[in-house]
């Protein structure tokens, strides 16, 4: 079963090592995770959510509220607990924060090679919506932007 709470400020470490070993995440200086238990504006809120598995950190979202659109910032799943539902229950747990602060939408950004993201977002029913571009580093490559209304 996959139990997932609130992100804190003791999970960055293990959350900054499980972004390491997942290349097509973006990968965050440990300052940017501290600023989300920072309090936002009353434009911007974040928040943040672990999923965790015998004891460990098996997978991460992080999403950014502004105004009526949520951002899905970040998200994450150690390879040990892909295709078990994690991600699925994460995506599920920002949709679910956004809708109840009065979000009308979702969207995110996908690196265009990453086909396996694109698939599993859209069966949770995003949409591609344009092409960024020149938007990812290390390496370089385009990024998909995708969206669904809540």
């Amino acid at each position: 079963m996959i139990a997932i709470r609130a992100m804190t400020a003791e999970d960055i470490d293990a959350v900054m090592k499980l972004e390491a070993r997942t290349p097509e995440a973006p990968h965050w200086e440990h300052v940017a995770y501290q600023r989300l238990f920072s309090p936002g504006t009353e434009k911007v809120q974040c928040a943040a959510w672990v999923a965790m598995g015998d004891g460990e950190i098996e997978g991460f979202a992080v999403a950014r509220l502004v105004v009526d659109v949520c951002e899905l910032e970040s998200i994450a799943v150690a390879e040990r607990a892909r295709r078990k539902g994690t991600g699925t229950v994460l995506l599920n747990r920002v949709s679910a924060w956004a809708a109840a602060k009065g979000a009308a939408k979702l969207e995110l950004e996908v690196r265009a090679g990453n086909e396996s993201a694109i698939r599993f977002y859209e069966r949770a029913g995003l949409v591609c919506e344009g092409l960024r571009r020149g938007y990812y580093r290390e390496p370089d490559e385009d990024a998909v932007l995708m969206g669904k209304g809540l």
